[in-house]
């Protein structure tokens, strides 16, 4: 039978050492809820912010290869492929999935929209990081445009 003192012992290492994962948990928490009221209170985004990370999607604009980047502001959802990006309103988005696809560690996202010529939707991977909350700023504004949109929670790890 174990000492009380190697018990303890015990105890306080177990402690000590999802010490960190409670702080980065309450960290990113605090984050997404500060995500939310930052919405809600009716703040401005700095327009537009990126919410892609780097893209393994190449495409040919003006006979050179580019890759796409994906942006939003409080109004609009942004493609960019070359000079020119494509808006489609936060409200015309239907949906924001998490996939199960994943590249380097990062789930791969599913954004679809209406537009007048039909459903069409576009996939990546955000850049969401620990100080880099655009992401979920951006799940938040989908939400809060159109709210029967089917909006994924996302998180650190997805």
């Amino acid at each position: 039978m174990p000492s009380t003192l190697v018990v303890v012992k015990t105890v306080a290492a177990a402690a000590l050492a999802a010490l960190p994962l409670l702080t980065i948990w309450l960290i990113h928490r605090r984050a997404s809820l500060n995500a939310r009221s930052a919405l809600g209170s009716g703040l401005r985004l700095n327009p537009p912010r990126r919410i892609s990370g780097s893209s393994m999607t190449l495409v040919m604009v003006d006979g050179k290869e580019d890759r796409e980047h994906y942006f939003f502001d409080t109004e609009a959802f942004y493609l960019r492929r070359g000079p020119m990006p494509t808006a489609v309103s936060l409200s015309q988005i239907t949906s924001v999935t998490r996939t199960s696809d994943r590249i380097y560690g990062r789930y791969v996202w599913q954004v679809c929209f209406s537009k007048a010529a039909g459903r069409r939707c576009v996939t990546f991977t955000n850049n969401l990081t620990l100080f880099n909350r655009d992401f979920l700023l951006f799940l938040e504004a989908v939400r809060k445009a159109n709210p029967l949109a089917t909006v994924d929670r996302a998180g650190l790890r997805f």
